[in-house]
């Protein structure tokens, strides 16, 4: 396909996307006690770099955090889908263990997951030089798909420097807050 069908195929999607909206839109309207859902499309910027600051406990925390970065694309794939973004994750914490060829199989469904998103998305893993030594773990020991800087925090004011928007990843444990307020 050329680069006018691939572009007339985009406006087409996008042009289906807002009717839908609009009796998404209307119905929601039509209901009083449903909250509205906000998706700005005049303002919203055509392209949009964020990168995802990781510095968890542990390696057993990445497949939560991972499903922040699959609910960012999912949200540009379903309401912008003119929109472009990059993503990049900083790992500078416990968490950078997962990377380590020897953690390979106890993380096979996370760091594939990972190598996914690398090679779909263009998802970039930076990973903290200092963490890695201070795990005892040389470049060699991990996994190929990742690029190994410096210092984590320096690679973070970089991004932002270079205009990515910063978003802290936190570890929430909704089932706790479900079980004890939730439905």
């Amino acid at each position: 396909m050329n680069l006018g069908g691939v572009i007339m195929k985009k406006v087409l999607l996008f042009m289906i996307f807002q009717v839908l909206l609009s009796f998404y839109s209307s119905a929601l309207a039509a209901s009083v006690d449903v909250p509205k859902l906000e998706v700005d499309t005049e303002n919203f910027p055509e392209k949009m770099k964020a990168v995802f600051d990781w510095s968890l406990d542990s390696p057993e925390e990445v497949p939560i955090v991972l499903i922040y970065i699959s609910n960012y694309i999912k949200a540009y794939q379903e309401y912008y889908p003119m929109a472009e973004y990059k993503i990049a994750v900083v790992s500078h914490g416990g968490e950078a263990a997962i990377f380590a060829k020897k953690n390979y199989e106890k993380f096979k469904e996370a760091v594939d997951r990972m190598k996914s998103l690398s090679e779909s998305y263009g998802v970039k893993f930076y990973v903290c030089k200092n963490v890695v030594k201070a795990l005892g773990f040389e470049p060699e020991d991990l996994q190929p798909f990742i690029i190994l800087v410096p210092a984590g925090v320096l690679k973070v004011a970089e991004l932002q420097e270079k205009g990515y928007r910063l978003i802290p990843t936190v570890v929430r444990k909704l089932d706790t807050v479900k079980k004890q307020y939730g439905k």
